[in-house]
């Protein structure tokens, strides 16, 4: 018998971070029960109140690289989802092995335990983008990339490879396992939540620190990508969800209605805080590849959604949001 959302069950791995948070909420709003695994808790922004005191959400502090600890939940979901990983540039670039073993062991903590889930109907795996990486620095990379490019994997000694790796075996790991998997490759996600090491807020934060007649620092200025805002990014998630068609595939998350140059974006984080700056180009960032963007046919021949949010709304309500919850605190 199918179960309807009144009663339905999610797992979210990593649910009081980024992406996991915004998932956790949509879910909410759909009636659906919510139980969040991570080794945070969540964090003291205002927009999070609603989401931690509601009713049918319950957190739980778990170490994922202990499987004892993970075993110990009640197998009783309907889908589960794998957001919670070891990333950011400065981890995987300082910390690779921990990167590496990290990611790679808790995944497979949460797919042994997701197969003693006698009643589950998905699992949710997030990739990345970043699994593209070594077909682009070696090979000739379709651009806007399709889920179907081949993937090749870059020097191993690397310490920038460490999370591709991972991220690649985690994949093949979801395939083998014999869930009903989907799995996800994110590209350039922003918003609320995002934390700093990104490159929206990475730039909002030297906006908002400017004064009138400054100049902000731009690296990798005509390196293009192609953002999608997180209310878009939720929106194809919870679709991908409700889809039956999107078992067993492997889907880009994003938006390729635009892509634009780091000199540009940086334009707009200017704009829309209303201060006159100028823009100091620099040097490329080591390893940075110059262009990044998906292409998104297969996810609209599954699932019909279309981003809404327009880049200049969204940098305006990532901009409002830092400036309230982040920037200065």
């Amino acid at each position: 018998m199918v179960k309807n959302s009144m009663c339905k069950k999610a797992l979210i791995s990593g649910g009081t971070g980024f992406i996991g948070s915004h998932v956790a909420e949509a879910l909410l709003k759909n009636h659906w029960k919510v139980h969040v695994i991570d080794k945070y808790g969540f964090k003291e922004y205002k927009d999070l109140d609603s989401l931690k005191n509601h009713k049918n959400i319950i957190f739980q502090e778990i170490d994922l690289n202990n499987y004892d600890e993970i075993s110990s939940i009640n197998n009783d979901f309907d889908c589960i989802f794998h957001f919670a990983a070891k990333l950011g540039v400065a981890d995987v670039n300082k910390e690779p092995y921990e990167v590496l073993k990290t990611n790679i062991s808790t995944t497979e903590n949460i797919i042994n335990y997701s197969l003693l889930n006698p009643d589950l109907d998905r699992f949710i795996f997030a990739s990345t983008s970043e699994v593209y990486s070594g077909t682009q620095k070696h090979f000739n990379l379709t651009i806007p990339t399709p889920e179907s490019e081949p993937l090749t994997i870059d020097s191993v000694s690397s310490p920038r490879s460490s999370y591709m790796l991972s991220k690649s075996i985690g994949e093949s790991l979801c395939h083998f396992s014999q869930l009903p998997i989907t799995i996800l490759r994110p590209f350039n996600i922003y918003g609320s939540r995002a934390g700093i090491r990104h490159v929206i807020p990475q730039l909002l934060e030297k906006v908002y620190k400017a004064k009138s007649g400054d100049s902000i620092e731009v690296f990798s200025p005509d390196h293009t990508r192609a953002f999608c805002h997180i209310e878009d990014a939720t929106m194809q998630i919870m679709s991908i969800l409700e889809n039956e068609n999107c078992k067993n595939e492997t889907l880009n998350l994003g938006n390729q209605t635009r892509e634009i140059s780091m000199y540009e974006l940086a334009k707009i984080c200017i704009e829309v805080s209303g201060k006159d700056l100028g823009i100091k180009k620099l040097e490329v960032t080591e390893g940075s590849p110059q262009r990044r963007a998906p292409s998104m046919e297969k996810s609209q021949d599954l699932i019909g959604c279309l981003p809404k949010v327009t880049l200049e709304d969204g940098i305006a309500r990532t901009y409002s949001w830092y400036s309230n919850n982040f920037f200065g605190k």
